[in-house]
């Protein structure tokens, strides 16, 4: 089939619902084996949240995009009134202190997860409006974006991070970041604006250190990740009440095991998974691998890398302007998410709480993604007509 036709039976958007349909199937296994290792019910809940993110995929898959470009500021709204809300009346989960979560009858909603999307919308129709010509006016400027130019996108970003921050959820507001500035290089950005952005956050950095925005659980995260010493110390008693070896120990122990071929279905070492703390969530990864070995592994990030080949390719496609954008922003989210997730449950980075996209056990998680994921096969299947 020719790439510029519009149809649903295009081969590349049939291999994309397959690979989603895949991890669906992946991510229902990998909760019934965490329940096995770690009791919960997360496995049953899982299933809701995929079937009720099954009618979300394919809500967004039919809507007329014209639509979705229309409400993409009021999207972008309710997710930064959601995140206000979750500051006052939020709720925690189990034994966190942390408010994330906006407690509705049997369900949480966490504002956050929706907010990556709303932001994504938000930035997209900016830069769209931005850069095409509207009626009556002129050719917009196609030149790459100045500092000043950045002020307003940085606005869009800048709003809802703070409100993160104070729940605080460090690994999302990152991904804010990472996601905008994929976006804003791919519309192209002057040398001089990226270096005064970089210089603008390495001081920053140290700011919010020392003021505490950075949590201080957070920082002995990343003294683990660089001292391979690191020990914690009660300052009243003198003893030692944490050290390197723990969460991100626990989780190499459990990939390394799993060794080339894995330990089979529920073959894992059950006294080590039981332990790891966040099994069924953030650290699903060292459950998948220890059973599955390197090549299980290996297929799932091939899994991953097609959705972000597909995303890219859709937004090569689009006619639109702002679809491309959204793809690009689907895109880098997906891609950004999965490559800081492997890399804090490897050690590689430091532990900043992202869930791994599909595997992870969350309602809110779940259906942004079917959310995003049915938007971008809008997109496809209509080479982002508008």
């Amino acid at each position: 089939m020719k790439r510029g036709q519009s149809s649903f039976l295009d081969r590349t958007n049939i291999l994309a619902f397959i690979v989603m349909l895949a991890l669906a199937a992946v991510s229902l296994l990998a909760q019934s084996n965490a329940n096995y290792y770690a009791g919960g019910d997360y496995y049953q809940r899982q299933v809701i949240w995929i079937v009720i993110g099954g009618a979300v995929f394919f809500g967004a898959a039919i809507i007329d995009l014209r639509l979705i470009e229309r409400a993409a500021y009021m999207f972008y709204a309710v997710c930064v009134a959601l995140l206000v809300l979750t500051l006052l009346i939020g709720t925690a989960e189990e034994q966190m202190e942390f408010k994330r979560w906006i407690h509705l009858g049997a369900f949480n909603i966490q504002a956050s997860e929706f907010a990556k999307l709303g932001t994504i919308l938000a930035l997209a129709r900016y830069i769209h409006a931005d850069k095409e010509r509207l009626p009556g006016e002129g050719q917009p400027d196609p030149s790459p974006y100045d500092l000043r130019d950045l002020l307003k996108p940085a606005a869009i970003v800048m709003l809802p991070m703070p409100l993160i921050l104070l729940q605080p959820d460090l690994g999302t507001a990152l991904m804010l970041i990472f996601v905008a500035a994929t976006m804003l290089l791919i519309e192209g950005v002057r040398r001089r604006a990226i270096i005064v952005s970089v210089l603008s956050l390495l001081v920053v950095i140290p700011v919010a250190w020392k003021t505490g925005l950075i949590q201080e659980y957070q920082k002995d995260r990343i003294y683990k990740l660089v001292d391979q010493t690191w020990e914690k110390v009660d300052e009243e008693t003198g003893m030692i009440i944490e050290t390197r070896t723990t969460q991100v120990e626990q989780a190499i122990w459990a990939i390394g095991s799993g060794g080339f071929l894995g330990q089979g279905n529920r073959g894992a070492n059950k006294a080590r998974l039981g332990k790891l703390p966040e099994l069924h969530n953030d650290f699903v990864a060292p459950l998948v691998a220890e059973e599955r070995g390197f090549i299980g592994m290996v297929a799932l990030l091939f899994l991953f890398w097609i959705m972000v080949m597909w995303a890219l390719r859709t937004a090569q496609d689009s006619r639109s302007h702002f679809c491309r954008l959204v793809a690009v922003g689907i895109a880098s989210l997906f891609g950004w998410q999965v490559f800081i997730n492997i890399g804090m449950v490897t050690g590689m980075l430091p532990v900043v709480g992202l869930p791994l996209p599909f595997l992870s056990y969350g309602g809110s998680s779940l259906i942004m993604w079917m959310l995003s994921l049915g938007i971008l096969f809008n997109i496809a299947v209509k080479r982002g007509r508008m």
